[in-house]
């Protein structure tokens, strides 16, 4: 089959996503980000805020892009813009900060919040148009040799960036905040590299809607979607229940160098093996959700995600192995942390994907990131829960909630085959067929 500049757009999508995977490695917003603002501020509140903002930045324009770019015959133009704007913010920032403007630490905390909240907003633009652009220009049946393959050269340079992060913050790097802006930068070198990626693919043209539908009938359209859709429904409460690992995820790193004395070169180790918990779960979960179902990935996701805050927990509770023993037990939470992450895409969004009637796909997708905008309240709130209490009450909370979510998704059925027979479920879980009363397209 041949499949117009299939090659060229392979490795063009194939650089993009290593670059930008490599550039999230150096300024990691699970790691080296909130080190760095945990050395500028006491307050782990402000920790949490900052992730908060990273999250939601991105999460929550994309419903308003995506009705946007509907109407839109090409893509890659708004892919362009979104990075152009974007990326280069990092490497002003890493310039600003190694020449000294930023000394004072509420000037230098709040400008990156500016700089992160702009990046991430930018690139959900970026993003919607993005995943567009990928289906237009790589097959179905390809992609999942595209992502492996992506997954795996960058798991392997992450395992090189984790060392110079390991160097740039050791004793024998340069001192601080030299050593912080000298990663920025890095990243900001990563990401330019991966928009030049960017700017070879060639976009096929498809036809679109002419006209965007008007917010006025769209929302009833996603309020019938919500009422007819038990499973719908149920996925989005485990997808939030889940999502509140965010409670301590950015604390994870802070719990290791301020309570159990563990060095900042480790802050590189631990972002590299995070690196390969997330191959370790692509592989081993991308196997699952093509053999048994992306149902079956939700249910394993979310059990493996109560063990990186029960390994924290019990750290605090019982203290520290002897020796170098801590740092590659305390490792297993980042390989958790790693698997987790990777499996939303494998789990929560293939899952939703395959629930979505064709023509309502955006509209599930949308529904399912606009309700996980209640994600952001879990990292101030974990912030919050810190200052107020401790690392233990933090974890064992965190686990609670998760625990919470791998229950209920024991409800979730297997969605294949769902278009051929039945559209709809009522609230027990029964089949509804597509001409029964009440059914909506």
């Amino acid at each position: 089959m041949h499949i117009p500049n299939y090659r060229r757009n392979f490795w063009a999508f194939l650089g993009d996503y290593v670059w930008f995977g490599l550039a999230m490695t150096f300024a990691s917003a699970t790691t080296v980000l909130p080190d760095f603002i945990s050395r500028l501020t006491q307050s782990e509140l402000v920790v949490g805020l900052f992730t908060a903002a990273h999250s939601g930045a991105w999460l929550l324009p994309q419903i308003f892009f995506a009705r946007f770019l509907t109407s839109q015959r090409r893509k890659k133009p708004f892919v362009i813009l979104g990075a152009s704007l974007g990326r280069p913010l990092y490497l002003i920032y890493a310039l600003l900060l190694g020449l000294g403007w930023l000394q004072k630490p509420v000037l230098a905390v709040g400008l990156l919040f500016i700089v992160q909240t702009l990046f991430m907003g930018t690139d959900a633009l970026a993003a919607v148009a993005w995943f567009d652009m990928l289906a237009k220009a790589i097959p179905e049946e390809r992609r999942g040799r595209l992502v492996g393959s992506s997954q795996l050269v960058r798991g392997l340079l992450a395992f090189g960036a984790g060392g110079i992060i390991a160097l740039l913050l050791g004793e024998k790097g340069p001192p601080f905040p030299q050593n912080y802006a000298s990663l920025i930068a890095l990243a900001g070198g990563c990401l330019l590299a991966s928009l030049l990626s960017l700017s070879f693919v060639v976009e096929p043209e498809e036809p679109v809607m002419e006209e965007r539908i008007s917010w006025r009938d769209y929302l009833p359209q996603l309020a019938d979607i919500l009422q007819k859709d038990a499973v719908l429904r149920r996925l989005m409460i485990v997808r939030l229940l889940a999502g509140f690992d965010g409670l301590a995820l950015s604390f994870y790193i802070l719990f290791a160098l301020q309570k159990l004395g563990l060095g900042p070169e480790t802050v590189g180790l631990f972002t590299a093996v995070q690196i390969l918990g997330g191959i370790i779960g692509s592989i081993g979960l991308g196997l699952v959700g093509d053999r048994v179902g992306p149902h079956r990935v939700v249910q394993i996701s979310t059990g493996l995600g109560l063990l990186a805050p029960l390994l924290g927990l019990a750290l605090f509770l019982f203290g520290r192995p002897d020796g170098a023993l801590i740092t590659a037990v305390y490792a297993l939470i980042f390989i958790f942390v790693g698997i987790v992450q990777n499996a939303v895409m494998l789990g929560f969004f293939n899952y939703v994907l395959a629930l979505a009637p064709p023509g309502q796909r955006p509209s599930y997708i949308g529904l399912l990131n606009t309700f996980g905008g209640l994600l952001l309240l879990a990292p101030p709130l974990g912030g919050w829960l810190l200052q107020w209490s401790s690392y233990g009450v933090l974890f064992g909370l965190t686990a609670g909630i998760v625990l919470t979510s791998h229950l209920l998704s024991w409800r979730l059925p297997s969605a294949r085959g769902r278009h051929r027979q039945v559209h709809w479920q009522d609230e027990t879980g029964e089949a509804v067929a597509p001409d029964a009363p009440g059914h909506g397209a």
